[in-house]
């Protein structure tokens, strides 16, 4: 009867009838009605208690508890109880995509908040950094607003869940190379393993060169420099630009003097035919010391990375 009054969405007459507050459905059934009827700071005071009873509708209650904390605008509460459910061992996995989609958006409303007192210093804590960090399924906005907070801390107290992520071949290259950046500056001395693009890198960031401060950089730019400068201005900085996203892409794998003339050859032919621009083979034999078919070829690794 009270359920079909709720389907029916008669909330305050159902909520007439949950009056055993000892009967855990009847606390997560009140809940809804709260929450449904927009009375979120009862539904706030009720749900700390209903999750000591919960059991059989645990999960449940959960989620109609996160939902009247982030009504109230309780957001460091509601993301210090999905810490602690994500950490947990076992969720079942509707509930865990339910979480995470909670977390994600919480996150955001904080950072709103944060923004319109102009305090942006401390969105996350250390605790839900590292929980971002373990995380498989975070989506960009998140993870750089993460890695921006990540410059403003002391960087050592995130090294355990930073060398898990540097080696995991699943996350994604270039934010492993922006955190390995915050660990050039901080001037971390620690040997660290990097898994990037199928290849297992050794990196010390306290005698390590940011990325664009290697000589690479320079080398291979000033090869498209000379090559496009007079000749194409518009290209050469879409290839820079390209050559910028490439070496972030591949950090710490580095660019060998003798390698320099071929790969700006890759990446002018690369970003040449994106702009469907034809590049006669002579000239590239002239300037590059490449044939059109090692530039085919070779630039197949360009589009992969892209």
């Amino acid at each position: 009867m009270v359920e079909e009054l709720i389907e029916s969405g008669s909330y305050d007459e159902a909520l007439k009838q949950l009056c055993d507050i000892n009967d855990e459905k009847t606390r997560y059934l009140r809940l809804i009605c709260l929450n449904a009827l927009g009375e979120y700071k009862q539904a706030c005071a009720e749900g700390s208690a209903a999750l000591l009873k919960a059991q059989e509708t645990y999960y449940d209650v959960v989620g109609e508890y996160l939902t009247s904390l982030k009504e109230c605008e309780e957001y460091d509460k509601a993301i210090d109880l999905l810490v602690e459910e994500l950490s947990m061992p076992y969720i079942p996995a509707n509930y865990e995509l339910l979480y995470n989609t909670a977390y994600d958006e919480i996150l955001r409303l904080k950072q709103e908040a944060h923004q319109q007192l102009e305090d942006k210093s401390q969105i996350f804590s250390v605790e839900e950094l590292e929980l971002l960090l373990r995380r498989n399924d975070i989506n960009d906005d998140l993870l750089y607003m993460a890695l921006d907070q990540m410059q403003q801390i002391n960087i050592r107290m995130l090294l355990y869940p930073i060398r898990d992520y540097l080696k995991d071949p699943h996350k994604p290259s270039f934010a492993k190379t922006l955190i390995m950046e915050i660990l050039i500056a901080q001037e971390i001395d620690e040997e660290l393993e990097v898994e990037k693009n199928g290849h297992l890198y050794y990196f010390n960031p306290s005698i390590s060169p940011l990325v664009l401060e290697r000589e690479c950089y320079n080398g291979v730019g000033r090869v498209l420099q000379r090559v496009l400068e007079d000749n194409n201005p518009s290209l050469l900085n879409q290839c820079l630009d390209f050559l910028e996203y490439y070496l972030y892409d591949t950090y710490p794998a580095d660019i060998y003097e003798d390698e320099y003339i071929q790969t700006a050859g890759v990446i002018h032919y690369y970003v040449a035919s994106l702009q469907n621009i034809e590049i006669d083979e002579i000239d590239l034999q002239i300037h590059y010391d490449m044939t059109l078919e090692e530039a085919e070829r070779k630039s197949l690794a360009l589009r992969i990375i892209e």
